[in-house]
């Protein structure tokens, strides 16, 4: 907890003081042009999730894009970076994050700001797991805070010196009592939160005996329901008015219960890491998940990267939408084959990847070979397009000191060898069928890695396809061989 930046009006209590407090607030300052940003804090990765508003302050020109702790922390001063790791990193700091931060860098680099919010859930060792909460420029009135917080779920007035509450209808219901039956005074308030979460009280009291612990707070803290339970909430206050000896008058806030946010912080991360052509997870869930996939405890881990063959020349032939059939029927095929756990991942606009823990080399084996007969199966049908795809498989340990990485690009060579061996069948049978549906001769030809690559990417792709090659060779050879260990087919 650090002084707020705000400086409420303090003086005498006026007569009919809660009649005019909707003026006090609504009246002459009115909010400013500082729009307050949305951030959240995802510590299983130390990295930061902006909306459009937070990206904007930070001079980043995409919106709900991860940003790494480290990149973030470029823009504040030491004094603020050793703050947030006291916030982070330990639990001195406690639940509230209320800081006044300067910009060293970017389109604000030398103006104040404040950044409010909560810690949602933390590791055993201290350090944030989930944190959330709002960003603004510091030179918001404090009738800028309330007027944008009295937009929550539950509003709440304090007289701090007939120590009653009033509270509105959307706070005692999400608390699940009648104005009646919900505490009148702060000392019966108390009671209704959770014993472990009290120390919240004692940050209020100080707040409201001297403004040098500043005049707004924020909690994140367990409430006792009506039937027993507790929900987890976010309040948050401010102290509108003080006696000269500097002790608080009054205090309003608002109350909202958490799951609200922590909904809307899965719902981002859904929205992330989802594919959204085909449903399956992307690339940047891939990204943010490589650490889970090397755990010894899920081991073997077995991995199965698919290419679809003549996406390109489907695309510009009959049209994206076609294009679009063609992976959806992909992922068909995936989700339907392997009924395992796992994860399954378009990595590109014709790439797929298949992650299974505890799966062995044979089980592996036998779903790539599930999954060739069910597309052998789907190009019998009649006046179905048709879909040639290469799969490739591999699990982690097969070599020694053996990565996920390497893993995966064993597969991913695997793979490329099945489609050389059949691309001439594959090209034939897409030829005609494009034809069928054009009427006309097609050209197959695709010029894209002349035109695209560089000379060394043109030089790394023949270096890829003679491992392919040499490895399709030794493969032949061992099928011809008599067999004994088992030796991966694809």
């Amino acid at each position: 907890m650090t002084d707020a930046p705000f400086s409420p009006h303090r003086g005498p209590a006026a007569p009919g003081y809660y009649e005019d407090e909707a003026q006090l607030i609504l009246g002459d300052e009115r909010p400013g042009s500082s729009a307050r940003a949305f951030w959240i804090f995802d510590g299983e990765t130390r990295q930061f999730l902006f909306d459009a508003q937070a990206a904007a302050y930070f001079g980043l020109s995409e919106p709900r894009q991860w940003i790494d702790e480290a990149q973030v922390l470029q823009y504040l001063t030491m004094r603020n970076i050793e703050r947030y790791y006291r916030v982070m990193d330990t639990r001195d700091m406690g639940s509230i994050i209320f800081e006044d931060i300067e910009f060293t860098r970017g389109p604000h680099a030398g103006e104040s700001f404040v950044i409010n919010g909560s810690v949602l859930a933390r590791f055993p060792d201290s350090k944030v797991r989930y944190a959330t909460g709002f960003l603004t420029k510091s030179d918001s009135s404090y009738s800028d805070f309330i007027v944008r917080e009295i937009s929550g779920d539950g509003f709440f007035s304090w007289d701090c010196v007939s120590q009653t509450l009033h509270m509105s209808k959307a706070y005692t219901d999400l608390l699940g009592y009648s104005a009646e039956e919900l505490p009148q005074t702060i000392d019966e308030w108390s009671t209704l939160v959770h014993p472990d979460d009290r120390d919240i009280i004692d940050v209020q009291r100080h707040i409201l005996a001297c403004p040098d612990f500043g005049d707004s707070f924020e909690y994140c803290a367990r409430m006792r329901h009506k039937n027993g339970s507790y929900i987890w909430s976010i309040g948050r206050g401010i102290v509108v008015r003080r006696h000269p000896d500097g002790s608080a008058i009054s205090m309003l806030g608002t109350f909202s219960d958490i799951n609200l946010v922590q909904d809307n912080f899965e719902n981002i991360k859904q929205l992330l890491y989802t594919d959204t052509l085909t449903g399956l997870k992307n690339r940047s869930f891939f990204q943010q998940h490589l650490a889970r996939w090397t755990d010894p405890d899920i081991r073997p881990v077995s991995v199965i990267y698919a290419d679809v063959t003549g996406l390109k020349i489907t695309n510009d032939v009959l049209g994206h939408a076609d294009g679009d059939i063609l992976l959806l029927t992909v992922t068909e095929v995936l989700n339907t084959v392997i009924e395992r756990p796992c994860d399954i991942m378009r990595l590109a606009g014709d790439e797929f990847l298949s992650i299974m823990p505890q799966c062995s080399w044979e089980e592996c084996n036998e779903i790539v070979a599930q999954l060739r007969a069910y597309v052998r199966t789907h190009n019998a049908l009649e006046g179905v397009m048709p879909l040639f795809v290469g799969f490739g498989c591999a699990t982690l340990g097969e070599q020694a000191n053996d990565t996920l990485q390497s893993t995966i690009e064993r597969a991913d060579v695997r793979m490329q060898a099945q489609k050389e061996r059949e691309r001439k069948d594959n090209y034939r049978a897409l030829k005609a069928y494009l034809e069928r549906r054009k009427g006309r001769p097609v050209s197959m030809r695709d010029g894209r890695r002349l035109n695209y690559l560089s000379k060394e990417e043109r030089a790394a792709r023949a270096h890829n396809s003679q491992l392919a090659a040499d490895a399709a060779k030794a493969e032949a050879a061992q099928r011809a061989a008599p067999a004994s260990d088992g030796a991966p087919e694809s």
